[in-house]
């Protein structure tokens, strides 16, 4: 486990990715990374000036991006198209389900700007949906890191791999959670910290959330909880639930997306399949459209930031 407890050094999850895209090209000549006009926001300015041969700018053609993609996979190439989050999975939803996960195409999806972290941009361009849109796709994979080391660590895994997959990441600097040693593994979580009776399984940005909330519980003297990363919500870690219920009664489950389809519905989908009775709490984004508005101050009023994870440790212990 390569959990270093820091929360005070900050990195950006999109040019931890981008950085460690381009150097896999230096050394293999079949990545390919495309963007829809978005070379800046997803930080792809170096790649693009240093392999502007195997570098695609599609323009805002989100759809027409995947397809070619695909195209471009069945030729040998391994490509990573950058778009923000609620472009790729809902202006091009069927191009992703047909050209990419039902053909098996090699192509990552990196889905920037998830959640609310596009602040004032407001619901246009908020992500909430995309975990659920992606992980009811068959053959699919969705995965939501909770910091720039790991980020880049999957990056470097899924350019291994020759299966499409999703990977959702946050637009503003995160805490680093690890270190650069973070081992990246589809279908692994992590635990973070150890405690009793309430587990909190967190991904992505809330990972942080809920590190915060645990700090200050434990200087308030209050309830010892677990804190779970969940970086792969398909496919789940089924066997560490399974090992958390033994000890825990209470699962809570956090993340920047709506509460219907996405960690919270896969994890009690798996408490219900293994029987595992244990009650769950799913806390995320009601099923609401979220006003534009500072991102923080979103995650407050939407009760995923960490006074909110700490309250509804309070209300269910």
């Amino acid at each position: 486990m390569q959990n270093t407890g820091k929360t005070n050094t900050m990195h950006s999850q999109l040019e931890a990715s981008a950085l460690m895209l381009e150097h896999l090209m230096e050394t293999d000549d079949s990545i390919i990374v495309m963007t829809a006009d978005l070379v800046g926001s997803c930080k792809l300015s170096k790649i693009e000036q240093r392999f502007p041969e195997r570098f695609i700018n599609v323009g805002i053609a989100e759809q027409n991006m995947m397809s070619i993609a695909a195209g471009l996979a069945h030729e040998g190439m391994k490509l990573f198209v950058h778009t923000f989050s609620v472009f790729a999975t809902l202006r091009a939803c069927e191009q992703m389900r047909t050209d990419l996960f039902y053909n098996g195409a090699n192509v990552k999806v990196v889905g920037t700007h998830c959640g609310v972290s596009t602040g004032p941009a407001g619901s246009t361009h908020f992500s909430v949906e995309d975990i659920g849109v992606v992980r009811a796709m068959p053959k699919s994979t969705v995965i939501s890191p909770s910091d720039a080391p790991s980020a880049a660590a999957f990056i470097q895994l899924l350019a291994k791999t020759t299966e499409p997959a999703f990977i959702r990441l946050d637009r503003n600097p995160l805490p680093d959670i690890y270190d650069e040693g973070y081992e990246a593994v589809i279908g692994k979580g992590h635990i973070l910290a150890h405690g009793k009776n309430i587990a909190v399984i967190a991904t992505g940005s809330t990972v942080t959330a809920a590190l915060e909330a645990q700090k200050h519980l434990n200087e308030k003297g209050g309830p010892k909880i677990s804190i779970v990363d969940m970086p792969t919500i398909k496919p789940l870690d089924k066997t560490l639930l399974k090992q958390l219920a033994d000890d825990h009664n209470v699962f809570i489950t956090v993340e920047e997306h709506n509460v219907y389809g996405g960690l919270g519905s896969a994890v009690g989908q798996a408490i219900a399949e293994m029987g595992l009775g244990v009650r769950l709490h799913c806390l995320g984004i009601p099923d609401c459209y979220p006003s534009g508005n500072p991102v923080e101050y979103n995650r407050s009023l939407l009760g995923i930031d960490s006074l909110g994870i700490e309250a509804t440790v309070m209300k269910l212990q």
